[in-house]
């Protein structure tokens, strides 16, 4: 199975920082979001993986590949820890860029049909968005790799449960009558007081190849947007898309805001980071 990680997205909650780079670039607690993502299905065993650009990609490449300057001056500076742990970034997946070709429309199910010919016909695939984290014992992918070998559905989503007045931001999920865990329809970015359920699509799914006929025929949706919400409400009506309630935190990243709580969220969870970082919050005259 490959993995495609989405970063083709303008970064407009960014600007200015995402005018340069892509927002994924940037640091959760010292490291690059997007290398969680890598480390994050490395650990499940998924080892090729397919980044969806848009035009500023360069720079992912470089933070992924080797650095011989960079590794000789940690050599001689005699700091090898280091050193081997930019020699793992480097090894630790095949990574491959994707350009998005502006002929395709806008959203965040296009950057599936960007990647569709660097995919092994007949074989399923992780897809993820890249603008939020997940934090848990076992990584998401592997949480969702075990979904999918134990259920074998045309698709799994991951999802987790969030507060009322949060549901409207997100893709809310109904699930079909008597089931616990199988899709039947969602609901992207409900109206206030009209979401289905508190289920919270998150950026994490696994297709087969059947995603692809729902999406050759799928229309753009709300802002002449690609939306893959759309595409798995397509789905679910022909297929079995079953709903994985992740074990573990969920935080968007995708904004300023939201990014500084998961730097915090992180950096609690690091040795190292935490106690300074406790005594400078309990010390802020708030």
């Amino acid at each position: 199975m490959k993995g495609i990680i989405t970063i083709a997205g303008f970064g407009t909650r960014f600007l200015p920082a995402s005018k340069a780079i892509p927002k994924e670039m940037i640091p959760i607690a010292g490291k690059p979001l997007i290398q969680y993502h890598v480390e994050g299905l490395v650990a499940a065993g998924i080892t090729e993986i397919i980044v969806v650009v848009r035009d500023n990609g360069a720079i992912v490449q470089e933070h992924f590949s080797p650095n011989p300057q960079l590794e000789a001056h940690l050599e001689a500076s005699d700091k090898l820890d280091l050193l081997e742990a930019m020699r793992q970034i480097d090894r630790m997946a095949d990574i491959v860029l994707v350009r998005q070709p502006g002929d395709l429309p806008y959203g965040n199910a296009t950057p599936a049909l960007a990647a569709r010919r660097w995919l092994n016909p007949g074989e399923p695939f992780y897809y993820m968005f890249g603008d939020d984290i997940v934090m848990g014992d076992v990584p998401i992918p592997q949480q969702m790799l075990n979904t999918f070998n134990e259920r074998e559905p045309a698709a799994v989503l991951a999802t987790q449960w969030v507060p009322d007045d949060e549901i409207h931001l997100y893709g809310s999920i109904e699930l079909k009558p008597g089931s616990e865990d199988e899709m039947r329809r969602i609901v992207e970015k409900p109206a206030p007081g009209t979401a289905p359920s508190n289920l919270a699509q998150i950026g994490h799914f696994i297709f087969t190849p059947e995603i692809f006929e729902v999406l050759d025929s799928l229309e753009t949706g709300k802002g002449g947007e690609l939306w893959l919400a759309d595409a798995v409400d397509g789905l679910a009506k022909r297929s079995s898309v079953v709903v994985h309630a992740i074990d573990g935190l969920w935080m968007a990243a995708g904004d300023p805001l939201r990014q500084l709580k998961a730097c915090i969220e992180v950096s609690l969870r690091r040795e190292g980071m935490r106690d300074e970082l406790v005594a400078y919050l309990q010390s802020l005259d708030i």
